[in-house]
């Protein structure tokens, strides 16, 4: 079995689901919110807990981690069932 090549599928897969477009549209979507940019690099230097709140109560913002958090749970899911493949052909 080439899992190199099941590798390169599901990255495809993934690449091209609207999951990842919807991740892309954010990112393009955060990078182009200038203030937001200016609030994540101030935030960097002073670590004001008020600009931290004002980040993560931006619109932009909220929809990346939404977004973030949906891959992370694929991400969960998909390790499980990489752990049962592998726990099941441990048993054969």
């Amino acid at each position: 079995m080439d899992y190199n090549l099941i590798y390169q599928d599901l990255l495809f897969s993934i690449n091209n689901s609207k999951l990842g477009y919807d991740i892309k549209e954010s990112l393009k979507s955060i990078y182009n919110d200038k203030d937001l940019i200016d609030s994540i690099n101030k935030y960097k230097v002073t670590n004001d807990e008020s600009l931290r709140k004002k980040i993560y109560n931006n619109e932009n913002f909220m929809r990346y981690k939404k977004l973030e958090n949906e891959t992370n749970l694929l991400i969960m899911k998909l390790n499980s069932i990489f752990k049962e493949l592998g726990d099941s052909n441990e048993n054969n």
